[in-house]
């Protein structure tokens, strides 16, 4: 990359350094409002998707603190929130259950074994985000299509729905790789059901539901694991009655460890692929979707490596793999949240939380969690964005169907490769299909309409429109076209290239082959409006001189003019009886 690409994206990492330095009072209230409001929304989301995680719920509250200091302070974004993610989360545990590692499966290694590894995982996952950011892969994330988004949402928040069964009917057993196989041990351990927790998941529910319908700034589900806590504090409940979530250490979040060897990079390269790139569309989607609202301009590739840096720091702080949060984000931005510090000021806020009452989390009931995440995946399926993408396109139906059918059957990073090589496919399987439809001119400003108006046309002349590129997996489509003009006896046929603004070697071997192809049958072929990037191609490859300069016009009008002239010079206008240009010497 050159010397001044790496400047200006080092430039770009410090734009936290200007914020501060315009940095208002007012802007200050507005930011701790914002900032406590997102770490009360915060608290029981990072414990939450770290039960999903499958670990100790303290590793989502530490993934919510420094990893988000760094996000905030070197993203593009004022408003995205990072930290732990049900989507992330969930390829987290995925992994975990399918990794093999030195041998060993992932999730049969002891707790403190387990978790070392996810902070490895963390820390490659950084890495590579850090590198896809400094390599400028910010605008590939642009091939990869929102439909590969909502069907992946959608399918883990079924997952995490049907996963939570278990704790929130308080049984136990071993959850398995697979969602079938989960949902048959549901069943057949139902009998086992414990009333108690069942009964706080119940309560759960229903309190987020009624705190939603009365007003959104409720914190629901903070309040349900307060009072499910209270309530397990005041009546004795112990860990024989019900599942609780247990200690969480009264500290600072704690520096890790993790076993950094080749061996152990390449048996989690490909799932850290997948988070990271599952992690930065989450994030630049979120970014995106609320920049358009707040005006501000977001850097794919800056995004790439503050999320990349913020997944670094949790591998170093005892956090699990994060990206950008919907619902913190969208809290933040609507609770007035001015600068970048009020994302920093939420993970203070947590951070006392933590130090203060961390002890009193013992008595929180694990169905209580399961309570919020339920519905936490119910909100995940966007209905609407769902049914925008099932009807939209064929292409978007399909990848949409894919990805989900994809997520609830196989791992989940096979999933997002899936449905990312998907879009990608059917992306190029479009643009490698330009529309070559044939024209024809009409009135006096020369405006060009579609024969499907059934104006009459010359049969000597044929004005074809090509939209679209010419490069290798694109020129079929134009020699078909082309071809059948050649066949219909055409003496001219004036290709219009005003919206072809990329040809290649393919391309030009493409034009080269029909211009010999016309020279047998005597046709002529006029180009028009080329742009100055396709003429150079035409130069370097000597294109221009087969096809003859004087072939080449600016305009359609000029154009149709000459090739009107060189049929009449023919003879051929004699004893024609259509009308058709305005030029034609019959009107």
């Amino acid at each position: 990359m050159p010397h001044t690409s790496i400047k200006n994206t080092l430039y770009n990492l410090t734009n936290f350094i200007t914020d501060a330095k315009n940095y208002t009072r007012a802007s200050f209230k507005s930011d701790i409002i914002a900032g406590l409001t997102v770490a009360i929304v915060a608290l029981p989301q990072s414990m939450a998707y770290a039960i999903i995680a499958g670990v100790d719920p303290r590793y989502g509250l530490y993934a919510t603190i420094c990893p988000v200091i760094i996000s905030a302070l070197f993203g593009s974004s004022r408003f995205l929130v990072a930290g732990p993610t049900n989507a992330i989360s969930m390829v987290v545990a995925s992994t975990m259950t399918t990794a093999v590692i030195a041998g060993t499966v992932a999730n049969t290694l002891n707790d403190h074994e387990k978790i070392a590894f996810i902070f490895l995982l963390s820390f490659i996952v950084g890495v590579l985000q850090v590198l896809m950011g400094f390599l400028k892969f910010g605008s590939l994330t642009n091939f990869i299509s929102h439909s590969v988004v909502i069907g992946f949402t959608a399918g883990a928040g079924i997952l995490i729905a049907f996963n939570q069964l278990k704790n929130l009917l308080g049984l136990s057993f071993k959850i398995h790789a697979h969602f079938i196989n989960n949902i048959g041990e549901t069943f057949a351990h139902i009998s086992e059901t414990n009333t108690i927790a069942l009964a706080f998941g119940i309560f759960t529910i229903i309190f987020i539901i009624m705190c939603k319908k009365i007003s959104p700034k409720i914190p629901g589900a903070l309040l349900a694991m307060v009072i499910s806590g209270a309530v397990v504090a005041i009546s004795g409940l112990t860990p024989d009655h019900l599942k609780l979530i247990g200690d969480i250490p009264r500290s600072l979040p704690p520096i890790s460890a993790f076993p950094l060897t080749f061996s152990n990079v390449m048996d989690l390269f490909m799932p850290a692929l997948a988070i990271a790139i599952l992690g930065i569309v989450e994030a630049l989607s979120i970014a995106k979707s609320i920049a358009s609202k707040s005006g501000e301009k977001i850097d794919g590739n800056q995004e790439f490596i503050a999320q990349g840096l913020a997944n670094i720091t949790a591998s170093f702080t005892s956090g699990i793999p994060g990206s950008g949060s919907f619902t913190r984000s969208a809290v933040n931005f609507s609770s007035g949240a001015k600068s970048r510090f009020a994302v920093m000021y939420s993970s203070f806020f947590i951070l006392v939380i933590l130090l203060i009452a961390a002890p009193l989390a013992r008595f929180i009931p694990m169905a209580s969690l399961a309570g919020i995440l339920i519905v936490i995946a119910y909100s995940m399926v966007d209905q609407h964005a769902f049914k925008m993408s099932f009807k939209a396109t064929s292409a978007d139906r399909i990848v949409l169907i894919v990805t989900m059918l994809a997520t609830l059957l196989l791992e989940l990073e096979q999933a997002v490769y899936i449905g990312v090589v998907l879009s990608i496919v059917l992306f190029v399987r479009k643009v490698s299909h330009p529309q070559v439809f044939e024209v024809i001119p009409s009135g006096n400003e020369r405006r060009l309409v579609s024969l499907a108006e059934e104006m009459p046309t010359c049969p000597d002349i044929a004005i074809c429109q090509v939209d679209g590129s010419l490069f290798f997996g694109a020129v079929a489509e134009l020699e078909d076209r082309l071809s059948i003009y050649i066949r219909n006896n055409k003496k001219i046929i004036l290709v219009r290239m005003a919206n072809v603004h990329l040809i290649d070697a393919t391309g030009v071997h493409a034009i080269r082959s029909l211009l010999k192809e016309c020279k047998v049958h005597n046709i002529t072929m006029i180009f028009v409006n080329a742009k100055p990037r396709v003429m150079k191609v035409f130069d370097r490859t000597e294109t221009t001189e087969q096809i003859g300069k004087e072939n080449f016009f600016a305009h359609t009008h000029d154009a149709i003019i000459s090739a009107v002239s060189r049929i009449e010079k023919t003879g051929s206008c004699k004893n024609c009886k259509v009308k058709c240009f305005e030029e034609c010497p019959k009107k």
